[in-house]
Order: C-alpha cells, then sequence, then structure tokens
C-alpha cells in the first residue's frame, strides 16, 4: 500500500511539473506530463481504494481520492481544451465538497484522521473556488480569498504534527501549488496585464490579441474572445498602430486568418489556432 501511495504521489507530481512546464517554463512535454500523471491517478487510486477497503485502512482517505476522479478528469479536459471540460469541473468540485463536509464532521465527532479530513475538505472548498474562477462564474473573488485563508488554517493544523513526512502533507503542498498556479497562467488576468495595453491599444500587436481571443474562448468566455478578435482586425487596419510597418507586407495573410477565426468563433466550432510566424507564412 506504501508503493501505491508514493506512485501516486509521483503522479501529483508529474502533473504539477506538465502544469509549470505549459504554463510557465519554456519547455515542451507539459501536455505529456498532464496527461500521464493523470492517467496513472486514475488507473491507480480505484486499485488503492480497493485495498484500503480491504484491509481496513485508509479508507477516508481513499474515498476522497476516489470522488475525486471526476474533478481531475475535468481539470485535464479543460487545460487540453477538450469537450465537457467544464461539466467535468463543475460536477467534480460539488462532488468533493458536498463529500468532504460530512467526513469532515464524522472524523471530528469519532476523533479519528481528523487531520486528514481537514486536508480533504481544505482541497474540496479550493476545487469548489477553482471552479468558481475558471468559469467566471459572480462571487470568484471571494471564495479565492476564503479559500487562501481556509488553506492557511489547514497548514497550521497539519503542520503541528510531529511527523517528519506524510503523504497528507506532501498531497496539500502540491494542491496549493496548483491551486496557485491557476491564478498565473497564461489563462488568467496576469497576461492580460502583462502582454495586453488596455489603456494604449495601438501599443499592442495585433497578434497579442489574436492570442488572447484564443485563450478566452478555451476558457469559455466567448464574449471577450470576439471583442479581442475584433481588437485584433481594427488595429491591423489602424495605419497608427505601432506595429504597422511590419504588418503593412502581409496585411491580407493577417486578415484572412483573423476573420476565419472570427466566423469559427461566432459558429462555435474554433478548433485550431492558426498563426504567423515572422516569415509571416499561415501555419496550421
Amino acid at each position: 500500500m506504501k508503493i501505491l501511495k508514493y506512485i501516486l504521489l509521483f503522479s501529483f507530481g508529474l502533473t504539477l511539473l506538465g502544469i509549470v512546464s505549459r504554463t510557465l517554463l519554456p519547455f515542451r512535454g507539459g501536455n505529456e506530463l498532464i496527461i500521464l500523471g493523470v492517467l496513472i491517478m486514475v488507473i491507480l487510486i480505484p486499485f488503492y481504494s480497493i485495498i484500503a477497503f480491504v484491509k481496513k485502512q485508509n479508507r477516508i482517505e481513499s474515498v476522497m481520492m476516489l470522488i475525486s476522479i471526476p474533478l481531475i478528469f475535468g481539470v485535464l479536459f479543460r487545460l487540453m481544451t477538450w469537450p465537457f471540460g467544464n461539466s467535468m469541473i463543475i460536477i467534480g468540485s460539488q462532488i468533493l465538497l458536498l463529500i468532504s463536509i460530512p467526513i469532515l464532521i464524522y472524523s471530528i465527532i469519532k476523533k479519528i484522521k481528523i487531520s486528514e479530513s481537514i486536508l480533504f475538505a481544505t482541497i474540496g472548498f479550493c476545487s469548489l473556488t477553482y471552479c468558481f474562477k475558471v468559469l467566471f462564474w459572480p462571487g470568484s473573488k471571494g471564495l479565492i480569498i476564503s479559500a487562501f485563508l481556509t488553506i492557511a488554517t489547514a497548514l497550521f493544523i497539519i503542520l503541528k504534527k510531529k511527523d517528519v513526512f506524510s503523504i497528507s502533507k506532501a498531497v496539500l503542498g502540491i494542491i496549493i501549488l496548483l491551486f496557485s498556479l491557476s491564478f498565473i497562467t497564461k489563462e488568467s488576468k496576469l497576461f492580460q496585464t502583462s502582454h495586453i495595453d488596455i489603456s494604449n491599444q495601438e501599443s499592442n500587436h495585433p497578434e497579442d490579441y489574436y492570442n488572447y481571443a484564443w485563450m478566452l474562448y478555451c476558457e469559455g468566455d466567448t464574449k471577450k474572445a470576439k471583442t479581442n478578435l475584433q481588437y485584433a482586425i481594427n488595429e491591423l487596419n489602424n495605419p497608427n498602430n505601432a506595429y504597422s510597418n511590419i504588418l503593412s507586407n502581409n496585411h491580407e495573410n493577417h486578415l484572412k486568418v483573423y476573420k476565419k477565426a472570427m466566423n469559427m468563433l461566432e459558429n462555435k466550432n474554433w478548433d485550431t489556432l492558426e498563426w504567423i510566424d515572422e516569415s509571416m507564412e499561415i501555419k496550421n
């Protein structure tokens, strides 16, 4: 059983490394690492749960991992921009939170596995916050603040345990990192403020708007995606744009890409990001 625990921990690490390499560092293979990490998790979690119930050990832990599978798949599908990712995140986050709360209450009453139950309740609340954040639902800002306060409280309680190392501590650390990374990825507001200067549109390369429109579309925010695509078209046709001289030689090819994207966006079938490299050739 310990071996399975460490393999599962390794799969969490692979997923984390994949997200980091995909969003923060210029390493290739991020998608592959995420997929591999998730596949190891969802294959081994049922085996771990069966062994836990047969041996009557770590049953609370195994139940929480088992019911987290829909959310894990939802996060994977959303990161890969595959269909039904949002639906799985909604269902998975609610299941995780609704089951983690009764387990926490049961653990406190029975005075067993309290720290682990606090961990899982924290993860449940963070998953709901993540759901609100990525779907742009009202109240997400308040939930984010509450989630970080919950994490701080859980850290204080769990780290008071005197054991040098535990799977619970490692998992909590990874969850905190994943939760934090969700706010500094290219799909977040950080990308917009770093790459798109709203107050001075003429200083932005039209392709920045185009790339950001694609990310917004993948997030499910079609309205903002359409607005940014229109910005791309407007600035491409703006002779006062700082990059107008660079774009003038291949104006028609750029316009063709942007208008095609606008058409696919309106038909909700924008499934490929075409781009134009430094030599101004259209790429698929």
